[in-house]
């Protein structure tokens, strides 16, 4: 099989845009003295609690396409003027919302993406980071644990992440609501740069409802996609994308629920594909062969390949947004961001080899593997 990456040219302008952008977000850093950054870093909280105060209140969705006054406001939402004029105030000064005139505000383009009613929204991932779940495992749990070598999210809440979302539903659905929005913090336009055109089928392990192979299935009409996840999740995901895409696209999906720990549907012949998008990241290595050696039976006899879509950490000088999702997996499951030894070691231990690192207009890189 040959190199599957396309768009090169795309790709590599923005690696060297997201890089100007790094060094441009470190200059403060070197501009501001060393104690005062340290401050900055330490009360950073007071802006992302005050973010999600406004996200739940539903601010953004009140103001709509509007400019309002601060009265006005805390009337329609039934609060005090003076406290929302004050948050409204400091979110504003930070790039959140606008300040029209004097006690007057309205939605800028950042404070859009909070809107529920309005695509694309990352509404849902603000909250999820900000459940009590998750900052139970934060505030309370993080130092114990570095002590410890513990998950913070299961002290702080008595399982461990997914067997939790087992047991309580409204959590379940506002993380996989969260899950489903990522991919509107830097869009789709990633998709693009991997060639699908190899394959007959994709196989989308822990895919949630499906968006990214929807997302592909647009894009490339010759192949059809089977999305594999939770029952819980999969039992609706048809009902949910009925009216909202074509209806050809959708009759090229079919929806299999069950446990990737378990079982994995089967590869029909050599050109299907697993895809694995952001799973990885949130297993420990014991868990990770377990699912690798699930994906070895599941390719049997087939020669087919599997595609993983993650992070790939530097040894040094990592990329603080990698650092900081590195950070959120120790917090809440037993997972890591991998480095490429590591990822290497990893398919390695499972029977994979590494074929192919496809870089892409993302954060993360598609790793392409073949059984051993």
């Amino acid at each position: 099989m040959g190199k599957l990456a396309r768009n090169r040219g795309r790709v590599r302008m923005f690696r060297l845009l997201m890089g100007l952008a790094a060094r441009i977000r470190n200059l403060p850093e070197k501009l501001t003295p060393p104690a005062f950054r340290v401050m900055q870093i330490s009360t950073a909280f007071w802006q992302s609690r005050a973010l999600y105060t406004a996200t739940r209140l539903g601010l953004a969705d009140a103001l709509g396409d509007d400019r309002k006054d601060i009265a006005e406001l805390a009337d329609t939402l039934n609060l005090d003027a003076g406290h929302l004029y004050r948050l409204l105030r400091m979110l504003a000064a930070n790039g959140i919302f606008r300040q029209t005139a004097p006690r007057e505000f309205a939605n800028n383009d950042s404070s859009h993406y909070l809107r529920s009613e309005r695509s694309p929204s990352i509404r849902e991932l603000v909250l999820m980071h900000h459940s009590p779940e998750m900052t139970r495992a934060w505030n309370d749990w993080l130092e114990p644990c570095i002590r410890s070598g513990g998950v913070p999210f299961r002290e702080a809440n008595g399982h461990e992440l997914f067997e939790y979302m087992d047991r309580n539903r409204d959590f379940d659905l506002l993380f996989s609501r969260a899950m489903d929005s990522v991919e509107n913090l830097i869009g789709n336009a990633w998709l693009e740069d991997f060639n699908w055109g190899a394959f007959e089928r994709i196989i989308d392990v822990g895919g949630s409802r499906g968006g990214k192979a929807l997302a592909v299935l647009e894009a490339w009409p010759q192949l059809r996609a089977v999305v594999f996840d939770r029952p819980q999740l999969i039992d609706t995901a048809r009902d949910f994308w009925t009216g909202k895409i074509p209806e050809e696209i959708l009759e090229r999906v079919d929806f299999q629920a069950g446990d990737m720990f378990h079982a994995i549907p089967a590869a029909a012949s050599e050109r299907d594909l697993f895809v694995l998008f952001a799973i990885f990241h949130g297993l420990s290595d014991g868990d990770g062969r377990r699912l690798l050696a699930n994906l070895r039976a599941a390719c049997g006899a087939r020669r087919s390949h599997v595609l993983i879509g993650d992070t790939v950490a530097d040894e040094r000088d990592i990329d603080p947004a990698i650092a900081a999702f590195d950070m959120q997996m120790l917090v809440g499951t037993r997972g890591r961001e991998r480095t490429l030894a590591e990822w290497t070691a990893l398919l390695q231990d499972g029977g994979f080899r590494l074929v192919e690192v496809v870089e892409v207009r993302s954060f993360a890189k598609l790793l392409l593997a073949a059984p051993s």
